[in-house]
């Protein structure tokens, strides 16, 4: 199979500027020609119309001492010329010895006394750094087990890659077996019904016949090697593997499979396009790793004409019920592994997982650690340097006990746009924080926890994929599919102040489908806690945003029933550059906007603002130019800090420079550190840090100083506490109370935060509607 599309040939024009055929043919002439690629590039240059098949090349004839002369000054040459001369080197190790089993037979070739020497000169760059390590390691991935081709590297040769795979078990077909009968499946004709047989009950469609499951003997031996004998076929001799690792993986699989059935007749494997040999609904996970080599001669009488296919008669039921009865053997071992099911684990979730096999995840980073990963961003082998030794580590480990594949999951923020991946190195599913799904679903702890489920549900299941075969296309395809749903959902909600943030710089530039950065503005500003009223009409602007504080300071109208305390027309202006020119801002229709829906502000977002102009007109308008990263660092604050009062928000409109607003964008966030030095969340490790050590009343002020001296919250004072602890204590009365500056705690800080959890959850489950700007209910 292998160089049989010709690919080699072109292959050669890569490596070397000139490629040289000697071929000696059938008439005893030596003929050389050269290719000179060097003058095809240059041909090329000057007519580039020119074709390869208009070029011309000299044909030389060349005597036997002038390749001998020649092949004197190349490293090797020697080797080359024996075998030119038809010495050929014996073989030696795993690839001379027979898996088939059958008595050694001499067979004769006839010699043609021809030959053909390739020499590729003028190395090109990448002809010239070709590592004779890795050279070594292509070949050897390139070989199927069982190949008949010998491939030497400087007089070193070169094997299956495949045959060094560690093998769970091995049997010799024989006694080593154990089968001394078969089940043979036959359709019985009801009239004629054999009572010593095991009958099964499964009639056809006519009723006519039924299927009878006849246990058929067998016969063993080990003379002059080991066999079995089947019934109307004869001896069957050779050799059943079942591997630790899949070994249907690699380029020699377009060569030719691995793994299945090679059933060899008369020294001739006749089954080479059908490994499965007819049968189907194998285990793809033990079929994978499975390889039985068999010689049985008495199946060439069943052969049809074109020497590959059986004509359908009883002897090859016979046969087959014996490959199957060989298969489910190595099933039952590898089904019957007891590492395979996890009974405990450190973390609650790989608890959890119980009776699920952690056997694929075994045996894919194995195979990962041997060759590569099978699928793009599945793994993470960053801070591996030696693989193969961290590979027996991994084996040793894990055959220990399996629990030890699966160390914890965690959060983080990855390279890369995967979902989740297995990191090699620590036993540790990472789920991106920067995917927008986990962004849009991992704000409350039950979110993450089921976000964390879904991660292992989804790692495991494709490792899974991966062990029983699924063909490596075909799977990525299913996981891009996958992930392009999970994108489009958070893109539906868009809920994340800091996925919002992110798509607002993704799409500012993307003039093209300017609708998209006019939506994420929408629901910036909705993050923000504006109301707001979605146009984007041709005239309109892109929408109009209210605020709502209570109270309002706004007295009720006939026409305004529900005033807001101001609202604000915004427009967005998406650019390919880094920022939007003067003209191409219509200021005057965007204060058109503002006048129309008796707006007091207007807003105008872009991805930056060029030159002084602009500011000098957004002056004279007195319209607020807004940068797209400074509305993403105001969701990005509120993230971080809490909301922002929609009172202190109200600052920007009286900015006009681009700059300025900048500016207060960047003051803002220390503003927000002063008026909230303390978090719930800083106030809860206080707690969990002084627990025990306060043996009667726990004063406001040992909590600020916990805060100040080990929690890095220097401005928190006594008064910051008493006021945090005075929230709690309305919020959950139970669990929390304060006597003046004196607290009481009656619940750890762990079951603090879920109670507080827990009542915010259900404020959110019933949240009041609020009117909107047009006086209905939202």
């Amino acid at each position: 199979m292998i160089g049989k599309f010709g690919i080699g040939k072109l292959a050669t024009y890569v490596l070397a500027n000139k490629l040289t055929y000697i071929c000696k043919s059938s008439d005893g002439v030596i003929r050389r020609v050269t290719m000179n690629y060097g003058n095809l590039d240059r041909q090329q240059g000057t007519h580039p119309d020119k074709l390869i098949s208009d070029l011309e090349l000299d044909l030389y004839q060349v005597s036997e001492e002038e390749v001998k002369e020649a092949l004197e000054e190349v490293d090797g040459g020697a080797a080359i010329l024996d075998l030119l001369q038809g010495k050929k080197p014996p073989t030696y190790g795993t690839l001379g010895e027979d898996e088939f089993g059958a008595p050694e037979v001499t067979l004769n070739r006839p010699s043609s006394q021809t030959w053909t020497l390739v020499v590729l000169s003028d190395l090109k760059p990448i002809g010239r750094e070709i590592k004779r390590g890795v050279l070594q390691r292509m070949l050897a991935a390139a070989l199927p087990l069982g190949s008949e081709m010998v491939i030497r590297l400087n007089g070193e040769q070169i094997v299956s890659s495949k045959i060094g795979f560690p093998t769970t078990a091995e049997w010799k077909i024989g006694p080593d077996l154990g089968i001394d009968s078969i089940d043979l499946k036959e359709e019985e004709d009801l009239s004629t019904e054999d009572m010593s047989s095991e009958i099964s009950d499964d009639l056809d469609d006519s009723g006519s016949s039924r299927t009878k499951v006849t246990k058929t003997p067998v016969t063993c031996g080990t003379d002059p090697v080991p066999y079995v004998c089947l019934p109307e076929i004869g001896r069957v001799t050779g050799l059943v593997r079942l591997f630790h690792d899949r070994i249907s993986v690699g380029k020699s699989e377009e060569r030719g499979a691995s793994n299945g059935f090679h059933i060899n007749v008369l020294g001739r494997v006749v089954n080479q396009n059908d490994p499965s040999f007819g049968e189907e609904n194998l285990s793809h996970a033990v079929w994978s790793r499975f390889r039985m080599a068999v010689r049985a001669d008495g199946l060439n009488n069943l052969l049809t004409t074109n020497r590959e296919q059986f004509s359908e008669r009883r002897e090859l039921q016979i046969f087959r019920a014996f490959l199957r009865k060989v298969f489910n053997k190595a099933r039952t071992l590898y089904d019957s592994d007891d590492s395979a099911k996890l009974q405990d684990g450190g973390d609650v979730l790989v608890s959890s997982l119980g009776v699920l096999s952690l056997n694929p995840l075994r045996n894919v980073v194995s195979e990962t650690l041997k060759s590569q990963s099978p699928l793009p961003e599945l793994f993470d082998e960053t801070g591996i340097k030696n693989r193969e030794e961290y590979r027996r580590s991994w084996q040793q480990n894990t055959a220990d006990n399996i629990k030890n594949a699966l160390n914890e999951v965690k959060y983080e923020q990855v390279d890369g746009n995967s979902f989740v991946r297995f990191r090699i190195a620590d036993n540790t599913v990472v789920i991106n924080k920067d995917h927008p799904f986990v962004a849009e679903h991992s704000r409350t702890k039950a979110e993450k926890e089921l976000l964390r489920n879904v991660a292992m549900v989804h790692l495991l299941t494709d490792v899974y994929a991966v062990d029983i075969g699924v063909q490596q296309e075909m799977l990525e395809g299913i996981r891009k599919y996958r992930d392009d749903l999970m994108r489009f959902s958070a893109l539906q909600r868009r809920e994340s102040g800091t996925y919002i943030a992110s798509l607002l710089l993704k799409t500012q530039h993307d003039s093209r489908n300017s609708r998209r950065f006019e939506k994420v503005i929408s629901d910036a500003l909705r993050y923000l806690d504006f109301e707001v009223l979605d146009l984007a009409q041709s005239g309109q602007p892109e929408g109009i945003a209210s605020a709502y504080p209570l109270p309002t300071f706004s007295s009720p109208t006939q026409n305004e029933p529900h005033p807001p305390l101001y609202s604000f027309s915004f427009d967005a202006k998406s650019s390919k550059r880094n920022s939007a020119q003067t003209g191409n801002i219509d200021l005057a229709a965007v204060v058109e906007h503002r006048n129309r829906y008796e707006a007091d502000y207007v807003l105008v977002v872009a991805p930056g603002f060029a030159g002084d102009a602009i500011t000098t007109r957004c002056t004279q308008q007195k319209v607020t130019p807004l940068a797209a990263r400074d509305l993403g660092r105001l969701l990005e604050y509120t993230v971080k800090y809490g909301a922002i009062p929609v009172t202190k928000l109200r600052e920007i409109f009286s900015l006009y420079n681009h700059k300025k607003v900048a500016e207060w964008v960047e003051n803002l966030e220390g503003w927000l550190r002063e008026q909230r030095p303390l978090t719930l969340n800083i106030f809860l490790k206080a707690l969990e840090n002084l627990k025990g050590k306060v043996p009667d009343v726990l004063p406001a002020a040992t909590l600020a100083l916990e805060c100040r001296e080990n929690l890095n919250a220097v401005s928190v004072k006594n008064d910051d506490v008493i006021a945090i602890t005075r929230g709690l204590s309305i919020l959950i009365p139970d669990l929390v109370g304060i006597d003046g500056d004196k607290i009481v705690i009656n619940a750890s800080a762990r079951h603090v935060a879920d109670a507080v959890k827990s009542q915010l959850e259900a404020l959110l489950d019933e949240e009041p509607s609020r009117p909107t700007s047009n006086g209905g209910q939202s």
